[in-house]
């Protein structure tokens, strides 16, 4: 079927400020048919008979799909919203009266469909294996037919594995010391200093503490202030306290530079936390844009003081988005004190409480945010508590994350007038197969819903998560591991649109990670960690400069703009720090019979209660430079259990193939044994009894790849991009001539180590097909080099990229 979609260039900075919540929905799309083309008005004989069956799908047994098709004249329509100024859609085309037949065209199983004579309709599976449906439309006097494919798979395990709680750790790997440095020594501190002016101007990312403070004031019936910058800027105070929370939790190895931080990262968090809970009022919400008065258009003042909580009037302003960064940064902090200082944990509960009190089926109150976090925010902080405390006090926290998900497309919540992929409350979440709308509001909502299919084993939930997962990796991901093309309002564009100018915000590459870390707990699966590694190292390492003093808000495959210190919504500067420094819970994920090895990273890290003990887990290893790496194994007890390693599968996403195969581990041993393992769902697995000391020696094949996307890529066609383990690479303007350059195919590529370039960095050399000289740098340390570009006017065409990740093939 057509994969075209309305675009737009209008970012959610640009909607809010110019009309808020109603601005953005109406740039969003409201698809009946995903990825249709508006129609034209055509008279009936120019028409022809047309049926769609819809897009590909997963259906996990013993689930259903939920088939939405359509049959008519011409293109199928695409409904366009009413208001604001809109013309009307035109008429749809009209011909003789039509009927819809379903049927199985191939696969290995019966197929049941629930009424195969209804366009909208379910179908049932008896056997896993790849299906064809087909859609067969009849007018009297000729038929039109559309088929979609469904892969049926069994579902995943009934345990999913444990996550592995961030807590004291010590890196020891020179690449991630250095960024881990750079962020705790450099851009959390800086992070800091802005949320702390009160100077910043009107619109230029203003509104940090001062908005704590002054809700405080409100709340304690003082004088007070208006509400500063974006209805959601309390995000990324939340951000930065967790991201300060998991800062203060790497071993600063005697860094003075690392301890001076520290220590000023610990006063931030005393002067702070009193000011947070201070503005959360006495019954548990805590938003400063409902506690104060808001700044209005023409410098005037809005009265927030008649504004309800929850209400679809202000279903745009981000309740959910900023509660649930507030969870999440309470558990860090909790763990941080060693469970000792629990204030923003018990404001935490006291927030969830409230949402609890008030949210769910009647006679409480249906509700959807705008911008979604609660939901994955709801169910991490459930999952927290139960681990905290007994008698599973964290479940109605999760049950409510299912229900706020369920309630996106509910006619008493969302009549269908509000309905939009931009937020995703286009469908039932059940029946949504493909990724649109706002990229971040999209993998924010896959990785709750990936949440609710681990806790209800609902296997509608898991065909729709996995539905989206591969639709999103196989259709809609670009090689660095970002996603949103931007083609939509800071979203998603059609199958296979993966233009190089790319929004890729780093926003959703922090939502991207943890939908992918998510599916690796709940399938057991190394391919889903092959994934975030990718994003990691590519999409979000970069996302700031070197030295840790400016950021990309968005991250383009070809660069043409310099890193900035701030911006207008300064929605990621915490969240890119809070995610990256995660790496415990990256690294390791565990289970009752032992511990996960997911992600190579020089550390010290203890998995607890792994196989029955707590496992202190060393790596030694100069990864990805290089590809041996060293686990020393420390239980705290002699025991038996198994230690599984991820077996690197640089090809996980089918847009995209690498050669030479650079796949697997070249070797491994235990204590200078080789042993030869077997390899389950991607990971090696070493079963014995162990004991401290035991080491295991693999060694990773690092090979420069020459990588090729899929056909359907326009804008990858007869391009090459190059890579070199999880490390995607950039041919920057810094080192040649980018225009009009090519390689050949048969080209040598050859590494080299230039420890005083950019931190150190393996550089892959070469030559163009022209017989110049052609070097190629991590993608993570692009644009750290070139002086920043003079200022243009609006209107200005663009620049030539300065960098880029794909370059012709001759």
């Amino acid at each position: 079927m057509s994969d075209n979609l309305t675009k737009s260039n209008m970012s959610r900075r640009e909607m809010l400020r110019r009309a808020g919540k109603t601005a953005a929905a109406s740039v969003a799309l409201t698809p009946v048919i995903q990825s249709a083309i508006a129609s034209r008005a055509l008279a009936a004989e120019d028409a022809p008979l047309n049926g769609i069956a819809g897009i590909d799908r997963v259906t996990v047994l013993p689930g259903k799909t939920y088939l939405r098709g359509w049959a008519g004249y011409g293109d199928p329509p695409r409904p366009v919203r009413a208001g604001r100024g809109a013309p009307p859609p035109p008429p749809p085309a009209t011909g003789p009266a039509t009927t819809a037949t379903w049927s199985k065209d191939s696969g290995p199983g019966a197929v049941t469909f629930a009424d195969p004579k209804a366009l909208v309709t379910t179908a049932t599976f008896t056997t896993p294996g790849a299906y064809v449906l087909k859609l067969t439309v009849d007018n009297g006097q000729t038929t039109a037919s559309s088929t979609l494919n469904v892969s049926v798979e069994t579902p995943p395990p009934t345990k999913q594995l444990d996550a592995v709680y961030t807590k004291n750790f010590k890196i020891d790997s020179p690449l991630w010391n250095a960024r881990a440095k750079a962020l705790m020594v450099s851009w959390i501190p800086y992070c800091v200093d802005q949320m702390n002016r009160t100077d910043i101007p009107a619109g230029r990312g203003d509104g940090g503490i001062d908005n704590f403070v002054e809700a405080g004031k409100a709340l304690r019936g003082e004088p007070h202030g208006n509400h500063k910058g974006y209805v959601f800027s309390n995000a990324w105070v939340h951000q930065t306290v967790e991201a300060m929370s998991i800062a203060l939790m790497i071993d600063p190895q005697g860094d003075p530079e690392i301890l001076k931080a520290h220590e000023k990262m610990r006063a931030t968090l005393e002067d702070w936390i009193p000011k947070i809970l201070a503005a959360q009022e006495p019954d548990g919400y805590l938003q400063t844009a409902f506690s104060l008065p808001r700044a209005g258009g023409r410098g005037g003042v809005v009265d927030t003081s008649s504004f309800k909580h929850w209400d679809p009037a202000h279903r745009g302003d981000h309740e959910g988005y900023t509660a649930g960064y507030f969870l999440e940064s309470a558990i860090n902090h909790y763990l941080m004190t060693n469970k000792k200082d629990a204030r923003l944990y018990n404001a935490a509960k006291k927030l969830a409480d409230c949402w609890s009190n008030n949210l769910g089926p009647a006679p409480k109150k249906p509700w959807y945010d705008g911008h979604q976090q609660m939901e994955q925010g709801l169910v991490r902080f459930g999952r927290f508590v139960n681990d905290m405390e007994s008698g599973g006090r964290g479940q109605k926290y999760i049950d409510l994350a299912r229900f706020l998900l369920d309630c996106r497309y509910t006619a008493a919540v969302n009549p269908d007038r509000d309905r939009s992929e931009y937020d995703q409350s286009h469908l039932p979440v059940v029946q949504q197969y493909e990724a649109v709308g706002h990229a971040v509001r999209a993998v924010y909502t896959y990785s709750g819903m990936a949440d609710v299919a681990v806790e209800t084993h609902d296997p509608d939930y898991q065909s729709a998560v996995k539905s989206l997962w591969d639709n999103l990796i196989n259709k809609k991901y670009y090689v660095t591991g970002g996603v949103g093309s931007g083609e939509t309002s800071e979203g998603f564009g059609p199958n296979y649109s993966l233009r190089n100018g790319a929004y890729c915000e780093a926003c959703s590459t922090c939502g991207e990670i943890f939908f992918q870390w998510k599916m690796n707990l709940a399938y057991h699966d190394a391919r889903y960690v092959d994934l975030y590694e990718e994003s990691m190292y590519n999409a979000l390492m970069g996302a700031t400069d070197l030295a840790g003093r400016n950021f990309y808000y968005r991250n383009p495959l070809d660069e043409r703009s310099p890193r900035s210190p701030w911006d207008v919504c300064p929605c990621c500067v915490g969240n890119i720090s809070r995610t990256l420094l995660m790496l415990p819970t990256w690294v390791y994920a565990k289970s009752a019979d032992g511990v996960y090895v997911n992600l190579f990273i020089g550390s010290t890290i203890t998995v607890e209660n792994a196989g029955g003990t707590d496992v202190q887990m060393v790596q030694a290893t100069d990864y990805p430079w290089n590809g041996k790496v060293s686990i020393t194994v420390n239980p705290k007890a002699h025991k038996t259990f198994s230690v599984r390693i991820r077996v690197p599968n640089r090809n996980v996403s089918r847009l995209y193939q690498g050669t030479p195969d650079a796949n697997g581990i070249t070797s491994l041993a235990v204590n200078g044994s080789p042993v030869k393992p077997t390899i389950d769902k991607g990971y090696a697995v070493i079963t014995r009894a162990w004991k401290a000391g035991d080491r295991i020696d693999l060694v990773l094949p690092l090979k420069v790849q020459r990588v090729k996307a899929d056909e359907k890529i326009e804008s990858t066609r007869n391009k090459v991009a190059l890579r070199y383990g999880p490390l995607v690479y950039n041919f920057e303007k810094a080192d040649q001539e980018i225009t009009d350059k090519a390689l050949s195919p048969g080209s040598a590529l050859t590494t080299e180590w230039k420890g005083d370039l950019l931190g150190g960095v393996m550089v892959i050399k070469g030559k163009f097909a022209d017989g110049s000289p052609m070097m190629a740098i991590p993608n993570y340390a692009r644009t750290n080099r070139e002086p920043a570009p003079a200022p243009v006017a609006a209107g200005t065409p663009l620049r030539p990229a300065t960098s880029v990740v794909w370059i012709k093939e001759a």
